[in-house]
Order: structure tokens, then C-alpha cells, then sequence
């Protein structure tokens, strides 16, 4: 019997993304506190929410639009520099499955792009920010 959190094959969207604006983002460095959650899984985010993601290699912010469908906004890296809708697939170590709809500390995020599937560099950390704040504050 096969896991249910775990998908072996996902399809690619049938609908293109929207390139968007970079908006400001908090990539100084990592800001998760010891004791904090390691992941989060979007389908429990309301639209609006933003999150600072830091991998490896890169730093994100990412808004999420759509966390049931697990759509978001991406700004960051050198894949994402100016921004991108995407599907989140989820959080997966490579070869031990998937971890579907999350952004886990210590997997790498695989995303569904318009042009296919692209995999993040190892989570390092991952900060959830007030989505009530980001809404006064705009």
C-alpha cells in the first residue's frame, strides 16, 4: 500500500504563469528561532502570507496566492530574480519521496514552472510572516 503523502508522478500545469515585480524581501539571514516549526505545509496558509526562505545558495520570498492549490509568488535566487507564479510540488529529499504541498528545513522545494520542474538547494530555514501585518503594512 502506498503512502499518501507520497506522489510519484505529479503533471505540469496546463495553465501558464505571470512573470511579476520583485517585491522587498527580508534576506539578510536566517531568522527562524531554535524551538520554531522546521516546516509548513501551505495548504494551512491563507492567501497573503509571506514567507523568507533561505537555502543553501539562495534566499526566497515567497507569497503565498492559492495555498490549498498550492500556488505562490517566488522572488529570489538566480532562477526567480524578478519573480514568478508557481506550483509548489513540495518537499522532497531526492530519492525517499515527497513530501507533498510542504516547504520542510533539510529537503530541498521542487516547483512546477510555466518551463517545467525546478528543485531548490537544501531548506535551511524557513519563516512564516504575518499575512495580517503584510496586509496593514501595503
Amino acid at each position: 500500500m502506498q503512502n499518501p503523502q507520497v506522489e510519484t508522478s505529479i503533471p505540469l500545469p496546463e495553465d501558464t504563469f505571470e512573470t511579476v515585480l520583485p517585491a522587498s524581501s527580508s534576506c539578510d539571514g536566517p531568522s527562524l528561532e531554535s524551538g520554531s516549526s522546521q516546516g509548513v505545509a501551505l495548504a494551512s496558509l491563507p492567501a497573503g502570507t509571506v514567507l523568507t526562505m533561505h537555502t543553501r545558495h539562495s534566499c526566497y520570498r515567497v507569497e503565498v496566492l492559492d495555498g490549498f492549490n498550492r500556488r505562490v509568488r517566488i522572488t529570489g535566487g538566480s532562477v526567480f530574480p524578478a519573480g514568478m507564479e508557481v506550483r509548489v510540488v513540495g518537499a522532497t529529499s531526492g530519492s525517499n519521496g515527497l513530501r507533498t504541498g510542504w516547504i520542510e528545513e533539510g529537503l530541498r522545494l521542487e516547483l512546477l514552472t510555466a518551463g517545467g520542474r525546478v528543485m531548490t538547494s537544501r531548506v535551511e530555514s524557513v519563516t512564516v510572516e504575518d499575512a495580517a501585518a503584510q496586509t496593514r503594512s501595503a
